[in-house]
C-alpha cells in the first residue's frame, strides 16, 4: 500500500469525522421512524410492499471500503457524490446499516445470501469459497426470466471464489491490457472499466428484466484517484510525516470518482428504464481512516470499518427522499428485502428479514465478525452485536459502547454489573457456543501467485495461526501490524536495514509473533542474505508449523546447495500435507538435484494430478526441464 510507509509514524492521529449531513443531500426528506400514517410513507405503504416492484430489474451497486460517512447524504460534507445522493431522493436511505465483516469476500457472501458467515462459512478473502450448496440471490432470479451479470473489480471476487453462482455472465477478468491470464499484473480495474462493461452487456439486453451487479473497487487502497478527483500534492501539510487530513481528501477522491462513473451507469439506464429498476446502493464494508489505529480495514470491527450506506432506490416505488433512523439494518436484509419487493417467494431460511412493511425492533443486533486476526495474525477473533444504539464487542478484553452518545467507540463502559452489556455479551457467548469451531482445515489451499495477488490488494495473508493462538487482543495488536506493513514497503524500495529495525522492534515486545518473523524471512529472501531467511523461517516452523514453511526452508536449503539437509524438511512437510503441490514441486527439484530424474519426472506429474491449481506450472517447468537436459534412456 502507497501510504504503508507513513502509517507507523501517525497511528496517533485518529480523524474526527464530521457528523453533519452533506450540502449535496436531498433537501426534502421523509423519516420513516417518525411516520405514523400510510400519508407519511411512500404512496405504495398503504397497499403493503411485497410485489411492489413485480418483474422490475434488479440493479445492486456496491462501492468497496466505502464508509457511511463517505457518502454526502449521510454526513461529511467533503464527501461529494451527488449520484449516490440522487438515488436516496428517490429512495429510502437506512442511517444505520451494518456489515458483516470488514472483509471483502464474506460481506458480499452475505449480501447475496441473505446469511450471515457463520451459516455461509465464507470467514476470509483467498482461502475460503462459497459452497456450491448455498443458494445465491442471482440463483433464486435466473429462473424467473432475469439475464443477469456481474462486474468485477478485484481479484478478490474472483470466479473461483463462488460468487458466480446463478450469473450467466461473471465478468472478472481484470487483464485489459491483453497481457496473458495468470501474470497478475492487474488485481482491479477501474470504475470506468466497469461501467463500460456493464454498458455493453446492458446494450445486449432484450425485454427480459435484467439482473446486474456493478462491483466498484476504487476507495480500497493505495488511493489513486484520476484527475480531477485527485486532490493536488500542495493540499498536504508538508510539515506533518503524515497528514490525516489529506489522507481522507485521497480516500474521498477515489469515492467521488467511483461515483461519477455510477451517474454514466444510471444516465444510460435513463429515466423510463430506472422507473422499472429496483437499485440497491451499498458497501461490503468501510475504512477506519485512523480510527483505533487503523488505517485500512479487515482487522478491527469499530463502525468505521462496518457502518455503511445502504439505499433502496426507485422513483415510483419512493417518489421522495426517505430515512430510516429507528430501524438497524445489515446486508444480511438485501435479499429477503429484494425478493418481497419482486414479489418472490422462497423456501431458503434467511438470517436476514425484509425491511419494508414490517416492524422495526429495536433489540435486534447485527452480527459481525473478523477473523482475520485468528488466520492471517494468530491474534484472537473478534465478534460483535450491533444494536440501534449501542454494541458488545467479543474480545479477550470485551468492549461495551453507547453509540447514541459515543459514536466513535472512545468509552468502553463493559463492565460485568452493567445490565445491557452483560445482555449482549450472554447472546453472544450462547451464538458463539452453538458454532462449530474453526480450523485451518476449514480453509482452502492458496497458491503463491494468489497470494501475491491478494497481497497487491493489501490482504497480506501469514502462516496460519498456532494452537495456542487468540490470546492477543487485536486492539493491542493492531499497532504492530502498522509496524510489520512499513516494514515490507521499506524491503520493497531496498531500505532493508530500516524495515530489519521495525521487525526489531516488534519482536523486542513479543518474540514469539510469528507474522513478525516472517516478515523477517521476507526482507532477507528479497535482500538475498540466506542464511539470515533460513534461521527467520526455522522460527516461523517452530511456532507454526506447515507445509509452506517447509516449502520455504527445502527451497532456501537448495539454494545454499544443503542438499543433506532437504530430505529430512521435506519428509517433515510431507508427512504433515501429503497433497501439497508445492512440496511435490520442491521435492521434484531435489531429486533432479540428485540426478534422480525417473523420480523426479514421477514427482512432477503426481503434482499436476494431485494439485493441480498450485503445482501445474511449476511442474510444467520441470517437466520440459527434464525433456531438455536429462539422459535419454
Amino acid at each position: 500500500m502507497r501510504s504503508a510507509r507513513e502509517t507507523s509514524t501517525a497511528l496517533a492521529c485518529a480523524l474526527v469525522l464530521c457528523a453533519g449531513c452533506s450540502d449535496s443531500q436531498p433537501p426534502s426528506t421523509t423519516d420513516l421512524s417518525r411516520a405514523s400514517s400510510s400519508s407519511d410513507r411512500s404512496t405504495l405503504a398503504s397497499s403493503g410492499w411485497r410485489g411492489a416492484a413485480s418483474g422490475f430489474n434488479v440493479l445492486v451497486v456496491t462501492f468497496d471500503t466505502v464508509r457511511a460517512d463517505a457518502v454526502g447524504c449521510y454526513g461529511d460534507p467533503r464527501a461529494k457524490t451527488p449520484n449516490v445522493d440522487r438515488l436516496a431522493a428517490t429512495g429510502v436511505r437506512y442511517e444505520r446499516a451494518i456489515a458483516p465483516a470488514p472483509t471483502t469476500l464474506p460481506s458480499h457472501a452475505t449480501l447475496f445470501t441473505g446469511l450471515e458467515p457463520p451459516s455461509h462459512g465464507v470467514h476470509n478473502n483467498g482461502t475460503f469459497k462459497l459452497a456450491p450448496e448455498r443458494t445465491t440471490l442471482a440463483e433464486i432470479l435466473r429462473p424467473k426470466g432475469y439475464a443477469t451479470c456481474a462486474m468485477i473489480a478485484a481479484f478478490v471476487l474472483d470466479e473461483r471464489y463462488g460468487l458466480a453462482q446463478g450469473f450467466e455472465r461473471y465478468d472478472d477478468d481484470l487483464h485489459l491490457d491483453g497481457s496473458a491470464a495468470g501474470e497478475g499484473h492487474f488485481v482491479q480495474r477501474s470504475a470506468e472499466r466497469v461501467t463500460d462493461g456493464a454498458l455493453a452487456w446492458l446494450a445486449q439486453q432484450g425485454e427480459a428484466p435484467f439482473f446486474l451487479w456493478t462491483h466498484y473497487f476504487d476507495a480500497h487502497a493505495p488511493y489513486q484517484a484520476p484527475a480531477p478527483f485527485a486532490p493536488a500534492a500542495s493540499e498536504r501539510d508538508p510539515r506533518a510525516p503524515m497528514d490525516p487530513a489529506f489522507h481522507r481528501r485521497q480516500y474521498l477522491a477515489e469515492v467521488s470518482y467511483a461515483d461519477a462513473q455510477l451517474g454514466r451507469l444510471l444516465d444510460a439506464l435513463g429515466t423510463a428504464r430506472l422507473e422499472r429498476t429496483l437499485v440497491v446502493f451499498t458497501a461490503d464494508h468501510g475504512e477506519g481512516l485512523g480510527e483505533h489505529g487503523e488505517f485500512t480495514h479487515s482487522r478491527l470491527i469499530y463502525e468505521g470499518s462496518l457502518r455503511i450506506p445502504l439505499i433502496l432506490s426507485n422513483p415510483r416505488l419512493f417518489p421522495g427522499a426517505q430515512v430510516e433512523r429507528n430501524r438497524i439494518a445489515g446486508l444480511v436484509d438485501v435479499t429477503p428485502t429484494v425478493l418481497a419487493l419482486l414479489g418472490i417467494d422462497s423456501e431458503l431460511a434467511f438470517d436476514g428479514r425484509a425491511l419494508l412493511g414490517t416492524p422495526a425492533d429495536p433489540e435486534r443486533a447485527i452480527y459481525s465478525e473478523s477473523l482475520v486476526t485468528l488466520f492471517n495474525h494468530g491474534w484472537a477473533p473478534l465478534y460483535s452485536y450491533t444494536r440501534l444504539r449501542d454494541k458488545f464487542i467479543s474480545a479477550p478484553r470485551p468492549e461495551y459502547y453507547d453509540l447514541s452518545s459515543d459514536a466513535g467507540e472512545q468509552r468502553n463502559l463493559f463492565a460485568p454489573s452493567q445490565p445491557q452489556a452483560l445482555a449482549l455479551s450472554r447472546a453472544m457467548k450462547e451464538r458463539l457456543s452453538k458454532l462449530t469451531p474453526l480450523a485451518r482445515e476449514a480453509e482452502g489451499a492458496l497458491s503463491p501467485d494468489d497470494s501475491k495477488r491478494l497481497a497487491e490488494l493489501g490482504y497480506s495473508r501469514s502462516i496460519p495461526s498456532t494452537p495456542a493462538a487468540g490470546a492477543l487482543d487485536p486492539k493491542d495488536a493492531i499497532m504492530t501490524w502498522a509496524v510489520l506493513t512499513n516494514a515490507r514497503a521499506y524491503a520493497d524500495q531496498g531500505q532493508f536495514e530500516r524495515a530489519l529495525a521495525d521487525v526489531a522492534a516488534v519482536l523486542k515486545s513479543n518474540p514469539n509473533d510469528a507474522y513478525a518473523w516472517e516478515t523477517s524471512y521476507v526482507i532477507h529472501l528479497r535482500r538475498r542474505a540466506w542464511p539470515d531467511a533460513e534461521a527467520s523461517v526455522r522460527r516461523v516452523l517452530e511456532l507454526n508449523p506447515s507445509g509452506d514453511g517447509y516449502v520455504r526452508l527445502a527451497k532456501l536449503l537448495i539454494e545454499q546447495g544443503k542438499l543433506d539437509e532437504c530430505d529430512p524438511v521435506l519428509s517433515e512437510g510431507e508427512a504433515r500435507e501429503p497433497r501439497n503441490g508445492e512440496l511435490m514441486l520442491a521435492r521434484g527439484d531435489y531429486l533432479v538435484l540428485r540426478q534422480r530424474f525417473d523420480e523426479a519426472r514421477a514427482k512432477f506429474l503426481e503434482a499436476i494430478e494431485v494439485d493441480p491449481v498450485r503445482a501445474s506450472e511449476g511442474a510444467r517447468r520441470g517437466l520440459a526441464y527434464l525433456d531438455e537436459h536429462a539422459p535419454k534412456h
